[in-house]
């Protein structure tokens, strides 16, 4: 970002530049996003959207570190019951992430299918720390029954294996393998990676 906004009318200059980044990215997909497109959307010149944003490429991961902020907060909202079992809590964080790619008019979809030659660390970053915490809360309330060798290294597989499964799904035109389908067998595979062993 090429200038910080100060008073509230830049900072909602700066938020409608990235709404409109995402309306754009929706209507026209990420090689159809322009910055005088998206400054027509959030109807201001050019010349305004560049007193904030060097170009496209810094709209966009504006974008992402907000999108990857919204999705920090939704993970930390999601129910976690004390007496849910491991699986249970796998399976409503991997639904809930493959609930995210059919949201957002379908720009999670064509942020993950251009993954490679965007800033998604912050995301990845992101889905490793809420699965490191809530298998770490996990294993802490049954610390007396269960652990898990090389739990950094597990968890560090498990989403980055997630990511790269879901961007090879939905980067296919026609894929022979739905979504739910795809879910179902990562959480099965996410819970018999993790059994934890007995003491």
């Amino acid at each position: 970002m090429r200038k910080r906004p100060q008073q509230e009318r830049s900072r909602q200059m700066v938020e409608s530049l990235i709404d409109a980044t995402e309306q754009c990215i929706a209507r026209h997909g990420l090689d159809g996003t322009t910055t005088p497109r998206i400054a027509e959307i959030a109807g201001v010149s050019v010349g305004s959207l560049y007193q904030y944003f060097d170009d496209k490429e810094g709209l966009i991961e504006a974008l992402i570190t907000r999108q990857a902020d919204l999705i920090t907060r939704g993970l930390k909202s999601l129910p976690m019951d004390d007496s849910a079992s491991l699986r249970d809590l796998i399976a409503t964080s991997v639904r809930f992430g493959v609930a995210l790619l059919d949201s957002s008019h379908g720009v999670y979809l064509e942020l993950v299918r251009n993954w490679h030659r965007l800033p998604t660390q912050r995301v990845a970053d992101a889905l490793q720390q809420h699965f490191m915490e809530t298998t770490h809360s996990y294993l802490l309330k049954h610390h007396r029954t269960l652990r898990v060798e090389n739990l950094q290294a597990k968890v560090f597989i498990i989403v980055n294996s997630t990511l790269f499964t879901l961007v090879r799904l939905i980067s296919q035109d026609n894929p022979l393998l739905t979504k739910a389908l795809i879910a179902d067998e990562l959480i099965e595979m996410i819970t018999r990676y993790m059994e934890p062993l007995p003491d």
